[in-house]
């Protein structure tokens, strides 16, 4: 690709190929993820949690006849799964999403594809056994690393392969969620504090619903959590309660940062030996195995908690100090299970807190006549407000809910309620590889380090240099490069 290499039309097939990967890719994170949920937390332990509607249909969760044994199939899940990464790919432990951010900046061809396979199974492995994260960064790490894969294999210019990773990774996280257009905001934003490359949005969206076809073409097309279009915000009062809600679920995004690095740089700076980074993942899961048991929604991806709360009696029905406790348990239960090393995502949990706080607040305005008839409305700006704030995207994060949630006429009081997060949560950031503008040179021999603060402004930073894998890759991985039409001879470029 020279001289229009970068055009609409010459990325049209490659984007459309990595999209189809990356959805493959997703489809089957979410297939072993169900049958590992199956097998070890449900037919194992004896606990179902909350199951979502794209999961088979809603169901509500049910508690375990051998409480015992939900800590150890968590500590055993997370024990199996560092060991299998350690051993095939160490990269693939961690959320995943912050890791191909810093291979687009950094070294966008050095993906390896086994990270493909390793990930896949470290994180249902993790996650299937009660481990508390997200699917988003699997997928993420998954579909950036193919297309990683497939700018390697063709010879694409670096400028070329960053483009190819992170269609791959918007691809990828827009299938698990089932939110095409979502996930393409996310890769125009998700790589930058402020600003989006809009250079890259049209790749990302061919990308993106190419690869929410393939997904949908093995799991359907309903919206992650339903469709609940027709719920109303509620007047005025129901107004003040959204910008609520963004202030509060703000604060809750900043907590849930700092929780996660406070846990997270103490593990990376204690956990040298094998012994160690062994032990602490497992520790970790058996401690969110029991908080588990006290605070429904931590175990697991805690995506049909999300669901469950937005129904109105199924909220009624829960103790109100459960309902309190829910968004500090999952940032403690995420925190403990990611940050110490476990493979899972941190970007959904970001959407779960932010449910909570919603639910929470609503719980605490029903009484008082000034909260809608359903919870829908807070809940959801919960969940963009949180979430959207702290990762520096805003837009994709908000109409990605609107797509989960099958209703766009969220998108109003969701503008409210993420303007209102942003000014508590400022600069901080859940991605340390994030760059602070678009058009900044990515420094291939310093990387950023946060301080457990966490904003843009009071970083530090440390000599340390990039890591470069080995270039092989996978079989499968290379088979699907080696079909793309797209040669280039240009020098890697900076």
């Amino acid at each position: 690709m020279d001289g229009a290499d970068d055009s609409q039309a010459r990325w049209v097939v490659p984007a459309v190929l990595i999209g189809a990967v990356a959805g493959l890719g997703a489809a089957a994170l979410f297939g072993l993820l169900h049958l590992c949920t199956g097998w070890l937390l449900e037919s194992v332990a004896g606990y179902r949690p909350y199951r979502t509607t794209a999961e088979g249909g809603f169901l509500e969760l049910e508690a375990s006849d051998r409480p015992w044994l939900v800590p150890l199939v968590a500590g055993g899940g997370a024990l199996a799964a560092t060991v299998f990464a350690l051993w095939l790919a160490p990269e693939a432990r961690g959320h995943g999403t912050d890791a191909a951010i810093a291979a687009a900046h950094h070294d966008p061809t050095g993906m390896r594809g086994r990270v493909t396979v390793v990930k896949l199974v470290a994180s249902a492995l993790t996650l299937g056994s009660g481990g508390s994260g997200g699917t988003e960064g699997p997928a993420a790490q998954i579909s950036a690393a193919f297309g990683s894969v497939i700018a390697r294999r063709t010879g694409m210019s670096r400028e070329q392969a960053r483009t190819a990773l992170v269609i791959g990774l918007a691809s990828g996280v827009g299938a698990i969620f089932r939110a095409p257009f979502g996930g393409a905001l996310l890769g125009a934003e998700m790589l930058h504090r402020r600003g989006m490359d809009a250079r890259v949005l049209p790749k990302a969206l061919i990308a993106s619903v190419s690869g929410w076809l393939m997904f949908g073409a093995c799991f359907g097309f309903t919206p992650v959590l339903g469709h609940h279009a027709g719920q109303a915000v509620g007047g005025m009062g129901g107004f003040a309660l959204v910008a609520v809600v963004g202030v509060v679920a703000g604060g809750a995004g900043r907590l849930y940062t700092a929780c996660f690095y406070a846990v997270h740089l103490r593990v990376e700076a204690r956990a040298r030996g094998l012994l160690s980074r062994l032990a602490a993942p497992t520790v970790g899961a058996l401690l969110v195995g029991g908080l588990g048991l006290l605070v429904p929604g931590v175990l697991g991806t805690g995506y049909g908690l999300m669901e469950a709360v937005t129904q109105r009696q199924v909220l009624l029905d829960l103790p109100l100090a459960v309902v309190l406790a829910l968004p500090l348990a999952k940032i403690v239960g995420t925190a403990l299970t990611v940050g110490s090393g476990g493979s899972g995502g941190i970007f959904g949990p970001g959407m779960v807190v932010g449910a909570g706080v919603g639910a929470s607040l609503w719980r605490l305005a029903e009484p008082l006549g000034i909260a809608p008839h359903s919870p829908l409305v807070p809940v959801a700006v919960g969940m963009a407000a949180c979430l959207g704030s702290v990762a520096n995207a805003p837009l994709g994060v908000l109409v990605m809910v609107a797509e989960m949630l099958g209703d766009a006429a969220l998108l109003g009081p969701g503008i409210l309620a993420v303007l209102c997060a942003q000014a508590v949560t400022g600069g901080t950031t859940l991605y340390r590889s994030q760059l602070e503008r678009v058009g900044d040179v990515p420094d291939l021999v310093k990387e950023p380090v946060p301080v457990v603060g966490v904003t843009a402004q009071t970083q530090r930073t440390v000599v340390a240099p990039v890591r470069r894998e080995p270039p092989e890759a996978d079989a499968v991985a290379d088979a699907v490069a080696d079909t793309v039409p797209v040669k280039s001879t240009d020098p890697m470029a900076h």
